[in-house]
């Protein structure tokens, strides 16, 4: 078994050192590791059955085009709109959906499974490199990581292209490591395929080729090319434009960090830095759960920030200046993807969601056991530097395995009792009560836009033109949710109650044109066995009707959400009880 394994992965995945005696027992461990990985993302699919809200966005894509309605979010009869980022999160379940209109993201989740053995077996490659040589601890640490850690799985297992870009952006490292021209021009092509952002990543390889190894520049750039220019046809005849119209809208409707600051000088630079370097960035490498999506719950700490990320990151640190101060030229493009996406993610991403991140974290991952291996390595005995290595191995590891069973139990509470209870019934609601020529105004696409197949006046208008022409027109200071509604008047608003009663300015004009039909909340019998709950703010929508001269008055003042403690007051006549 273990000599057919080294085979295919040096004759197939062209993994070099993989035949060496030395690496024999890594060789082993990826394999169980691999395996473990891969069974527990079988476990988590069919325990939690999680959807992401964003999953269910791209996919109606491909279901469309598998029902011959083309490429798109929105109804028969518009064009197309380009509304999914990742090429890959569309492509992949296409070909579930040509199966069978519905499988997409079943497929994607399935093709999610074995990419994580894969992504072991890159990273195995990169630790066994024969410039980077990481102990056997620190490879299984490496490799158990993305195997097992509950963010690696997550967003694959909820039917996004999250393990696939993981899987890719790794791949890509170790073939520019090794300079493999032809696999190494393959793997870009498939990181444009995968994220645009990723972009940054074939720049950095690019400039790295040129200088280490020119000849071979044009030949990357070709296969690289012949891999990613079809989309970038297909994309410009079909839509107008290869340019996601998602990216349009969030440049538009997302407030970027130093519109929120007052004066942006040294210490509000210096401030925001480290929050998002704390808190929303490094943060993965400590175990923690963002299940939730708008919040995080760090385990082992009552803080914002998590000792044992801040450990780690520290040791990237080291890490980072070891290979500059060394000159390993080999680690040094994954040096430079680690600091332009930290540079990128803090200052130029208005909103880091969670599955951007997984795959820096990966490569963030690398800089740290680098970093520690610099550290061990001025203990003299071998004995005893693997005896610290090994036992950092088994309690790094054991925390993020031990948190596994509350997380797959909370994941499948979120699933059960907030997405389907609550976001899929409101879209059922809404697609039983719609009509064809109305529209719906809200912040969430994917379970509304899925389940009622109405017009989404979303925010930032992912899949409107409408809202991103309304953005065009708007100063900075005035694109919001609130003011988007408010502005082009949908027949139905979908809000949070958090939203109403916390975040827009004012809810008069709610109040003077439109009437709660129906409030979604979670049961409050099952609130109470869902774990952190409090970071979750889909808990409570309610969805209002514009008002129209045909309704049966009064409508119900009951209904109009309260800040807890608070009467219903200053409503119209036709809310209250009594005209």
């Amino acid at each position: 078994m273990i000599d057919y394994t080294i085979g295919i992965l040096r004759n197939r995945l062209k993994l070099e050192e993989v035949d060496q005696e030395e690496n024999r027992f890594l060789v082993k461990a990826a394999l169980i590791i691999a395996a473990v990985g891969m069974l527990l993302r079988i476990v988590f699919w069919i325990y939690t059955q999680r959807y992401w809200e964003d999953a269910l966005i791209t996919c109606l894509h491909s279901e469309n085009m598998a029902r011959g309605l083309g490429l798109t979010h929105v109804r028969p009869g518009e064009p197309p709109l380009h509304g999914f980022t990742s090429p890959l999160s569309v492509l992949v379940p296409l070909i579930g959906d040509l199966i069978k209109v519905g499988f997409g993201v079943e497929f994607l989740k399935l093709v999610s499974i074995p990419a994580s053995a894969l992504t072991v077996f890159y990273m195995l490659g990169i630790c066994i490199h024969k410039q980077v040589k990481l102990s056997a601890p620190l490879a299984i640490i490496a490799m158990g990581f993305v195997a097992v850690e509950h963010h690696q799985m997550l967003w694959g297992m909820a039917g996004m292209e999250t393990q696939l870009a993981v899987l890719i952006l790794v791949m890509s490292v170790y073939y520019t490591m090794t300079l493999n021209v032809v696999p190494l021009g393959i793997s870009l092509g498939l990181c444009m395929l995968a994220r645009p952002d990723y972009a940054f990543w074939t720049i950095i390889v690019g400039i790295y080729v040129l200088v280490r190894q020119p000849k071979s520049f044009i030949k990357v750039a070709g296969v690289a090319l012949a891999v990613y220019l079809p989309w970038i046809i297909f994309t410009t005849a079909y839509y107008g434009s290869p340019l996601p119209n998602t990216i349009m809208a969030k440049g538009l409707g997302y407030t970027k960090w130093w519109e929120k600051v007052e004066v942006v000088d040294f210490f509000a630079i210096k401030r925001h830095t480290w929050l998002i370097l704390s808190e929303q960035l490094h943060v993965h490498l400590g175990p923690m759960f963002a299940g939730h999506g708008a919040s995080l719950h760090l385990f082992f700490t009552n803080g914002p920030e998590s000792p044992i990320a801040n450990l780690m990151f520290f040791f990237a640190v080291v890490g980072t200046l070891v290979i500059a101060f060394k000159r390993q030229w080999v680690l040094w493009p994954l040096v430079a993807v680690v600091v332009v996406y930290s540079v990128y993610y803090i200052y130029l991403v208005p909103v880091i969601f969670g599955w951007y991140k997984m795959p820096y974290i990966a490569t963030l991952l690398i800089l740290c056991l680098r970093g520690i291996q610099s550290i061990t390595s001025w203990i003299r005995s071998q004995s005893w530097r693997t005896r610290l290595e090994s036992g950092y191995a088994v309690v790094y590891l054991g925390l993020f395995i031990s948190v596994l069973p509350i997380s797959f139990y909370t994941e499948r509470m979120i699933q059960h009792y907030i997405e389907n209870d609550v976001r899929k019934e409101a879209g059922l609601y809404i697609k039983e009560h719609i009509q064809p020529d109305e529209a719906v105004g809200c912040e969430p696409l994917g379970y509304m836009g899925y389940y009622s197949g109405a017009n989404i006046y979303d925010w930032p208008g992912l899949a409107s033109r409408t809202v991103v022409a309304w953005s065009e027109q708007q100063p900075p200071e005035r694109r919001s949710l609130e003011n988007m509604c408010k502005d082009l008047q949908p027949e139905y608003l979908f809000f949070r109650d958090m939203e109403v009663l916390y975040h827009f300015k004012s809810n008069d004009w709610i109040k003077e044109n439109y009437h709660v039909v129906k409030v979604f909340q979670v049961d409050p019998d099952k609130a109470d066995k869902i774990p952190w709950l409090d970071r979750n703010v889909d808990t409570v929508f309610r969805i209002y009707k514009k008002n129209s001269p045909d309704d049966e008055l009064p409508y119900d003042a009951d209904l109009f959400p309260t800040k807890p403690g608070e009467p219903v007051t200053d409503l119209p006549a036709t809310w209250s009880h009594s005209t």
